[in-house]
């Protein structure tokens, strides 16, 4: 028997990206605790038409994706069919695949971390997305053994959404701070050597 004799797997190839797309749309908006009329009224739309959207029957343009993102808190790569040739969209994919699939964010036995089974080599552009992935799982993780009660569960849970769904900001805000940080204390060095270097005469 074929491999292509079995159609339920390739549904994700035959259904369109507009029901993919609005099946996005529908689980953050649930997850946000939003109605389909609080949506709309967000981005200027009616509840039927926001249902359109999230059935698949109608594909939101460019610029209303960018406005359901906004209103959502998300970053757009989290609505759309993710691009695996782009490192954020191969981020989103391994994101989508790990809940379809409920697979984890695991650790090698060398330390490195590992998604989906893949190992990520520390030269590979992903590693340090992978890397962050992982950091921020331990820490969710950590939080949730340690939370009491489901609405601080909840929150923990919300932060971690929030955290993959406006996924690399986390990041790329980390990195700037870092360098920020490198600036200032290198300023600080160079007053230090001229306050000495005054002292000193």
């Amino acid at each position: 028997m074929s491999i292509l004799d079995n159609q339920t797997d390739f549904n994700f190839d035959v259904e369109k990206d507009s029901y993919r797309i609005g099946s996005r749309i529908k689980k953050i908006r649930m997850n946000k605790g939003l109605s389909q009329a609080e949506l709309g009224a967000a981005v200027g739309l009616t509840a039927d038409r926001i249902q359109k959207y999230e059935n698949g029957v109608r594909k939101p343009k460019n610029d209303m994706l960018f406005k359901f993102s906004e209103v959502l808190e998300v970053s757009p790569w989290a609505l759309l069919d993710p691009n695996t040739m782009s490192r954020y969209g191969a981020m989103y994919a391994l994101f989508e695949i790990a809940d379809i699939f409920d697979m984890k964010v695991e650790k090698t036995p060398e330390g490195r971390p590992i998604g989906m089974c893949l190992s990520i080599d520390n030269m590979n552009p992903l590693f340090e997305y992978m890397k962050a992935w992982y950091e921020e799982n331990t820490r969710i993780q950590t939080e949730l053994e340690v939370a009491t009660t489901d609405e601080e569960k909840n929150v923990i849970k919300q932060s971690y959404n929030d955290w993959k769904w406006n996924f690399p900001k986390a990041l790329v805000d980390k990195t700037a701070k870092n360098l920020q940080k490198e600036r200032l204390k290198s300023k600080i060095e160079e007053l230090q050597e001229a306050y000495e270097k005054l002292n000193d005469e």
